[in-house]
């Protein structure tokens, strides 16, 4: 394997590992809010709803965030390259 071959083999674990730590801070969140609507009453239907609605404005939030900070359509690669 070449060196590059190995740096990217690299990059890409390391990509894999923040993922996999991501998803499980996500999992236990995820959990907790779902153990807090249910000690003040909250069935899992509901609390299910109220947390697929957070999460979906999450994904909106963060898709604006990237729609905005990318290069404008005809830009130059100068701009798009940063």
């Amino acid at each position: 394997m070449s060196t590059e071959q190995q740096h990217d083999a690299d990059a890409y674990g390391q990509e894999l590992a923040r993922i996999s730590h991501h998803q499980s801070e996500a999992t236990a969140a995820r959990f907790t809010v779902f153990q807090a609507l249910a000690a003040v009453g909250i069935g899992h239907e509901q609390a299910d709803e109220i947390v697929s609605k957070v999460e979906a404005g999450a994904v909106a939030g963060a898709h604006t965030w990237i729609s905005e900070s990318s290069a404008p359509n005809g830009s130059e690669e100068r701009f798009e390259a940063g």
